[in-house]
This record gives C-alpha cells, structure tokens and sequence, in this order.
C-alpha cells in the first residue's frame, strides 16, 4: 500500500497540541493520503495517560484520517537496519523512530514527523 505520508507520534502531538507546525500539519491532513504506525498510536496513548488526559477522542479522530498499520516482520527488520546506520549520524536515533521510519518505507511513503531526530534523514519531512 502507498500513502502520501506515514505520520509520526511527534506529528500528531504537534497537531492536537496547536503548535506552528501542527498548523502546518493541518492542511496535510485535510489534503494527502495518510497512515500511522500502530507504534504512534501506542506513543500517543502513553503521552495522554502519563498526563491524565483522555485519548479515545484523539484516538477516534486519527483513525478517521488514516489507516493505522501494523508493525510487521520486514518492518522490523527493516528497522534494525536503519537504526544502525542512521545512529552514526543522529546519536539520539533509536529503535522506535527507525520502525516508524522503516513502516513508511514499507508503504512506499514519506515519513512526517517534528521530531529533530529526523532532520536530514532520508525519507522523513520534517516540519
């Protein structure tokens, strides 16, 4: 499957948050063909209890504007690959952004994210 975008957690946080780029994410939402990794999904449910805030309502939503795919075998192996040679260059890299970038490429799609962790790498819009 292919989508416009693969929208990471730090995308949605900006979004629903009301920063200058969740603005900017706004018209890409309303615009492109868009997915996320059940990875942000978790992230984003994590974020919103450890703060005592409801998700169901953010989850409602986001599943209205994208489908949410599952992480899979060659996700993952996908994701150990980049990790590694992403880390040389961005030392704060980990697992979880390498499998959200790696679940974009699985789907022949960009990567949004606001994250800095990937400013400059291959495959990620970064806003």
């Amino acid at each position: 499957m292919s989508f416009d975008f693969i929208v990471d957690s730090s995308a949605w946080a900006d979004y629903f948050g009301g920063s200058e780029a969740g603005i900017a994410i706004q018209k890409i939402l309303e615009e492109k063909s868009l997915g996320t990794s059940i990875l942000a999904i978790a992230e984003l449910a994590d974020k919103y209890g450890r703060e005592g805030r409801p998700f169901t309502g953010r989850l409602d939503f986001i599943k209205s504007k994208a489908a949410i795919l599952p992480l899979t075998v060659p996700i993952a192996l996908e994701a150990s690959k980049l990790k590694m040679k992403i880390r040389s260059a961005h030392q704060k890299f980990g697992l979880i952004d390498a499998l959200h970038l790696a679940t974009a490429k699985n789907n022949s799609s960009m990567l949004l994210a606001t994250d800095n962790d990937f400013k400059g790498v291959e495959g990620a819009f970064v806003l």
